[in-house]
């Protein structure tokens, strides 16, 4: 006999409430774990662009000028322009800006980790790109097209590393858990010097050679918008998205 014999009814529909409660516990019980671990895409949102102007450039001569006095190597000048990034002695803009989001509640979401393996070039006896931007949880190669050995090492707390000595056609990687900034140089040539800017979010953008850039999906909220030129943040803009509308900021340096 058990203890519900004495209470048919209200047995029978108790019995029948705690047997539908087990069955959907499990499920929901899993429907919880999986919200909090897995990984989002970054919502349908608005652009945020713009044109980029940069007034404070090198010239020409103040490059090459440069290039050839921290340079351990005799070189000529029109190796010294290559190396600074062709006739016109100037690296591309895309090689040292980069336009990304600060604050809202970009940190706190979780994102695909990147697939895409990014380079920092070690050609030319120069780092290429000199700033790079990616996201936590990205690998970076560094491969060495030069005739030298190079060795690329970082001393920076998100992310200490030393690839050691290795020639022309040798590639190695480091992986980037951390957000952070990543001041990256080699120890055999003291003037290369290259900066990577780790992320929590896919929110950042590198302008194209006529200083556009644009980026997209960016869901409703407050934010600053960081432009980073060569070494350090150069500008900071508030930027409201407001009903998924557009917005368009210019930025100069």
């Amino acid at each position: 006999m058990t203890a519900f014999s004495h209470y048919p009814i209200e047995g029978g529909i108790l019995r029948r409430i705690l047997l539908a409660a087990f069955l959907l516990l499990p499920a929901a019980v899993l429907t919880a774990g999986n919200r909090d671990a897995a990984p989002v895409s970054p919502p349908p949102g608005a652009n945020i662009s713009g044109t980029i102007t940069i007034t404070k450039a090198e010239t020409p001569e103040e490059a090459v000028r440069r290039f050839t006095q921290l340079n351990r190597y005799a070189v000529s000048k029109a190796a010294a322009l290559d190396a600074q990034g062709g006739s016109q002695g100037v690296r591309p803009m895309s090689d040292k800006a980069v336009v990304f989001l600060e604050g809202g509640k970009l940190n706190k979401q979780k994102y695909p980790t990147p697939t895409r393996r990014p380079l920092l070039d070690q050609k030319d006896m120069m780092f290429h790109p000199r700033v790079l931007a990616i996201m936590e949880g990205t690998t970076v190669d560094f491969p060495n097209k030069d005739v030298v050995f190079h060795n690329v090492f970082s001393y920076s707390g998100p992310r200490e590393f030393d690839l050691g000595r290795y020639p022309k056609g040798d590639s190695r990687s480091v992986r980037f858990d951390a957000p952070g900034i990543i001041r990256v140089y080699c120890d055999i040539h003291a003037h290369m010097n290259a900066t990577i800017i780790v992320l929590e979010h896919p929110f950042f953008a590198v302008p194209d050679e006529s200083g556009k850039y644009s980026i997209e999906n960016v869901p409703d909220g407050e934010y600053t918008l960081t432009f980073w030129y060569d070494r350090d943040v150069v500008s900071r803009k508030p930027v409201t998205i407001l009903n998924g509308a557009a917005v368009t900021v210019d930025l100069q340096y």
